[in-house]
């Protein structure tokens, strides 16, 4: 099964970062092209899709391709996907009558809440791929996708100037390829039928379920302080907002690539019962992340707003303090994931779930009020607080759990 292990690694890093950074060119396109109230509106409504995409992927890939219950096949996955999706739907439906979102406002937030319904549905043939050994296939078509999505948009944005036709555009790329390349794919190493096994799809919303809190709950302590901005301040405030946030969501995705090739050392010294090793590995990949961090808070300083302004054609030199701190509390993010993947190895998952039920629940609380108090400015606050509340909750929980740190086997 390592036959297409090279072609599987690149083609596989290439898609994922594409796929990453489709975010930060839609919204350079958006705040040129457009102006800053639907640039606001536009991220806003990213941040929503991100969000609920969790609904979709609900468990996500890789409980698919690490599943060894042979009972559970690629069909029950895909017909899974399919109620999955469809919830994701309903649920971004309620939430945009929820908030009571004008017509504009409710169409770009279900159609990129469609378009990221489009990416979920399509990475449950990425499973069958990668399960099979096929991962760049997958990878290619991620490849594929982003290339020519980001043309599309730019295009027909440049001679529309219209959001809504632009997102229908891009969704109609993905369905396209869908059809004609992933499930094609798919199938010829898997034949999928599309048939409802209540059992089986009970189980998969059973045992999935953890892992669904877990990713939502990450997903949102991220993007809190952008859903508290909503409704609270004008869209080009919510505009400005999203791109200051947007290195922080580059610095942790570098990050974690410096530090993605040492996880692997981390489930062999666990497999050896190594655990003073397992704790140094720990500790080196936290002075790294703060190494690098150090290089990425003094880039800020000095060339972050400059940089940002002539990319999106925005002053933000009344920001440059609000950078600083949104890139240090993306350290902090950085370094509890270091903590996370150290738990995670050890099958500590239900301590993870806590620190970020209990961060959600301080968002909650405390974002009104700082956004009330400070403005746009209460939710960089926002940001900086929660991603170092998690990080001490982390710290804590993995010291508390050191005797123990071995003990789960299975789970």
């Amino acid at each position: 099964m390592n036959g297409n292990l090279k072609k599987n690694f690149i083609w596989n890093m290439i898609g994922m970062t594409l796929n990453s950074f489709n975010s930060l060119f839609f919204m350079i396109i958006v705040t040129r092209l457009n102006n800053l109230k639907i640039s606001g509106i536009f991220t806003l409504a990213f941040s929503v899709a991100c969000l609920m995409f969790y609904f979709g992927t609900y468990s996500g890939r890789v409980f698919q391709v690490t599943d060894v219950n042979k009972e559970i096949t690629d069909s029950d996955y895909v017909v899974h996907r399919i109620i999955t999706c469809s919830i994701m739907m309903i649920v971004s439906f309620i939430y945009c009558v929820a908030m009571h979102y004008n017509q504009y406002k409710f169409a770009v937030v279900m159609l990129l809440c469609m378009l990221k319904a489009m990416e979920a549905f399509a990475d449950v043939f990425y499973g069958i791929l990668h399960k099979n050994d096929f991962l760049y296939k997958a990878g290619f078509s991620l490849t594929i996708k982003s290339i020519i999505s980001i043309i599309v948009f730019l295009v027909i944005d440049l001679f529309t100037r219209n959001i809504i036709v632009t997102l229908l555009t891009v969704i109609l790329v993905w369905v396209l390829i869908l059809i004609f390349y992933d499930i094609p794919c798919a199938n010829k190493v898997s034949k999928i039928s599309l048939k409802l096994n209540n059992p089986h799809l009970t189980l998969l919303f059973k045992t999935g379920f953890f892992i669904f809190l877990i990713n939502f709950f990450s997903v949102y302590i991220v993007n809190a302080p952008k859903y508290a901005l909503d409704g609270r301040v004008a869209d080009s405030l919510q505009a400005i907002f999203g791109i200051i946030l947007m290195p922080a969501t580059l610095v942790s995705l570098a990050i974690q690539y410096f530090i993605q090739p040492y996880l692997q050392n981390l489930t062999a010294l666990y497999n050896d019962s190594n655990k003073k090793g397992f704790n140094q590995l720990i500790f080196k990949l936290l002075l790294l992340t703060i190494g690098l961090g150090i290089v990425c808070v003094i880039g800020a300083y000095l060339l972050g707003i400059p940089v940002l302004s002539l990319v999106y054609g925005v002053d933000l030199t009344l920001y440059k303090t609000d950078l600083i701190i949104i890139i240090i509390g993306a350290i902090f993010y950085s370094m509890s994931i270091v903590f996370s993947a150290g738990l995670t190895t050890v099958r500590y998952t239900f301590v993870q779930f806590i620190t970020y039920l209990i961060t959600s629940v301080m968002g909650l609380m405390l974002a009104g009020q700082l956004i009330q108090s400070f403005d746009v400015h209460g939710a960089t606050y926002l940001y900086f607080i929660l991603m170092l509340s998690q990080f001490i909750l982390y710290v804590l929980f993995y010291i508390g759990l050191q005797n123990k740190l071995f003990d789960k086997r299975v789970g």
